[in-house]
């Protein structure tokens, strides 16, 4: 996973620090390709790993961890608050959100 070069606050730091925790947690296998980064249009905080179908991130103004789905035809995002959730339940969550999106694409 390559962590972003850029410089960030303080704040930025804090949620990457959350983001890394809350995988952990998950039991999610952070050694693969990814990446721990910000996004400087929305402000978002997220870690993207190539091997799930979903991206974690905490918005600007929370530290909630949020877990976002992004349809590969048309670019529409689902979120799902993970809370209460296990790694399994995400995972077929997004797999739901991928079978669904490749049928309608058909």
């Amino acid at each position: 996973m390559d962590i972003t070069n850029k410089k960030l606050t303080n704040n930025e730091l804090r949620k990457a620090g959350l983001l890394l925790i809350k995988a952990a947690e998950l039991g999610m296998d952070c050694s693969g390709y990814g990446q721990l980064d910000v996004n400087y249009n929305s402000g978002n905080v997220y870690l993207w790993l190539e091997d799930y179908q979903f991206t974690l991130y905490i918005s600007l103004g929370s530290d909630s961890v949020w877990a976002v789905w992004s349809n590969p035809y048309d670019g529409e995002e689902v979120e799902t608050d993970t809370e209460g959730k296990t790694l399994n339940e995400l995972e077929e969550w997004a797999a739901s959100l991928s079978d669904e999106a490749e049928e309608a694409s058909e």
